[in-house]
């Protein structure tokens, strides 16, 4: 009887070890993207590999106050983003301004902290003033000529 009890625990920990191998592989495959999405066209335009804790952030020089403007995010669990903070050096329309927000000066910047999540980041962007995107080391010309009145998302992805 301890002999058939044995077989049946050699039977159980063969097809135990392939699954749990397949399962850490699939696992390991899975992989997140950054991605520029074009909302019209419903295609990538560009994407990179992120991990989790990365930080990217976009500047681009305000229409109206014509000052730069750097707004920095964060990727967290689950890879969902949070908006980290807005780097300004003066107030203007869309430009956040309410006192509750913790504000820093930096660099010549006025930096407001407001960490809340969100989804993914919804733009449009123009030809007229520089815009860019940078991740990593990476730099993506979000005002070429190419991307310049197309309405896009900037969100993380699993592929």
């Amino acid at each position: 009887m301890n002999r058939k009890k044995a077989l049946l625990l050699s039977f159980a920990f063969l097809f135990l070890i392939p699954y749990s191998i397949l399962s850490m592989t699939k696992a390991e495959a899975e992989n997140y993207y950054l991605q520029i999405y074009l909302l019209k066209e419903n295609e990538v335009y560009w994407e990179t590999k992120v991990n989790k804790n990365d930080t990217f952030y976009h500047e681009y020089i305000h229409s109206v106050e014509l000052s730069p403007v750097r707004e920095y995010y964060f990727i967290v669990e689950q890879y969902s983003l949070v908006a980290q903070e807005s780097w300004t050096k003066s107030f203007g329309a869309g430009l956040p301004t309410e006192k509750k927000r913790e504000i820093e000066f930096k660099d010549g910047f006025m930096v407001i902290r407001d960490e809340r999540p969100i989804e993914y980041i919804n733009m449009q962007s123009s030809h007229l003033f520089p815009h860019y995107l940078y991740v990593g080391k990476e730099q993506v010309e979000l005002s070429s000529q190419y991307l310049s009145g197309k309405p896009f998302r900037i969100r993380v992805l699993l592929k």
